[in-house]
């Protein structure tokens, strides 16, 4: 026996050990169980009786029996990976599960009966949310959640300013924008009974003067479960940076083939839900790929919705929030992950 084969009856050993361990602790994945007593098997089998690679060697018309074992080993490697890649997202979503609980337990909850409610993240936005805010309760709308999304800067110290008019709940890590989504609507199922929710920009682009059109859909048309506002349905002409529009319109194609949705204006964060519909919109995408996963939800569900034109303030600060461009194929990246492979 040489070191080589030595090495394999080993490596099998041990591998056919864990498999069983896991069926004995009742973790059991049968996929993972498979794959497990498979690669321990294989490998003490071709140590044995080697002359079953002489097999598989004709049948694959591989040039050389060693060129099967490194074929199998990618295989598996590539198993492993997504096997990773899977736990490290769970991991990571178990996490912001325990920061949303503790925002809400930490937080002044109060039933609310009332018509509207402004949903606002905040992170790092000490700059314009203190204005934001004063801005909607100066329009007389009275229900603001926000969400401080373990802001590092003045932003806490300003929001607290307002402790007697808003809902202040504080995430203890960032966990971006769409845990900050899913904190306010699991908040708004527990403790508030409002007829809708509009998602809102900390940093001052939304207008308010636009919620008159919402208002009038909303009344005048009731089976509407979800309003999707655009920038590009206004017959005047809407200025967007060219490469931030070539990203937009490639982003809706991309929607339109991953989500069968066919829309004029995707990531736009300005929207209005009817809360019965939150109970269908249970966010899970970990980072900025929270506004793809509502569109999927949305089309998935069969839940009713309509495009409605928007004036969006465009701003020197506003401008540098933008996600860079190399970040969309990230983003991208997780939605193809999370639909077809979890």
């Amino acid at each position: 026996m040489n070191l080589l084969e030595f090495f394999f009856i080993v490596s099998g050993m041990i591998i056919l050990v864990i498999a069983i361990d896991i069926a004995r602790k009742q973790k059991f994945n049968a996929l993972h169980f498979l794959v497990f007593i498979g690669i321990g098997w294989w490998l003490l089998a071709f140590t044995f009786f080697p002359e079953i690679l002489d097999i598989i060697w004709n049948v694959f018309w591989v040039a050389r029996w060693a060129d099967v074992l490194v074929y199998t080993s990618i295989i598996f490697l590539l198993y492993f990976v997504l096997l990773l890649l899977t736990k490290h997202v769970d991991t990571r979503e178990d996490m912001t599960e325990l920061i949303r609980e503790m925002a809400i337990d930490n937080s002044l909850k109060r039933e609310i009966n009332w018509k509207e409610v402004f949903i606002i993240p905040a992170y790092n936005e000490w700059k314009v949310v203190y204005e934001t805010v004063k801005n909607i309760l100066d329009k007389w709308y009275k229900n603001i959640i926000v969400i401080n999304d373990w802001s590092r800067d003045k932003s806490k110290y300003y929001l607290e300013k307002l402790w007697d008019k808003i809902v202040l709940l504080n995430h203890y890590k960032n966990r971006w924008q769409w845990a900050s989504l899913e904190t306010w609507f699991e908040y708004i199922r527990r403790y508030w009974n409002v007829d809708y929710v509009i998602t809102f920009d900390a940093d001052g682009q939304h207008s308010l003067d636009d919620l008159k059109e919402f208002e009038k859909i909303l009344k005048n048309h009731h089976s509407i479960d979800v309003l999707l506002w655009s920038r590009f349905l206004w017959k005047k002409h809407v200025w967007v940076p060219f490469m931030r529009k070539l990203i937009l319109k490639l982003w809706i194609l991309f929607t339109f083939f991953v989500s069968s949705i066919n829309l004029t204006d995707t990531h736009n964060w300005y929207r209005v839900i009817r809360s019965k519909t939150l109970k269908k919109l249970k966010l899970t995408h970990d980072g900025m790929s929270h506004a793809s996963e509502i569109l999927d939800i949305i089309s998935n569900k069969k839940i009713t919705y309509k495009e409605v034109p928007v004036n969006i303030k465009y701003t020197e600060y506003s401008l540098k929030k933008w996600q860079s461009s190399g970040n969309a194929i990230k983003i991208a990246l997780r939605i193809i992950w999370g639909k077809f492979f979890r």
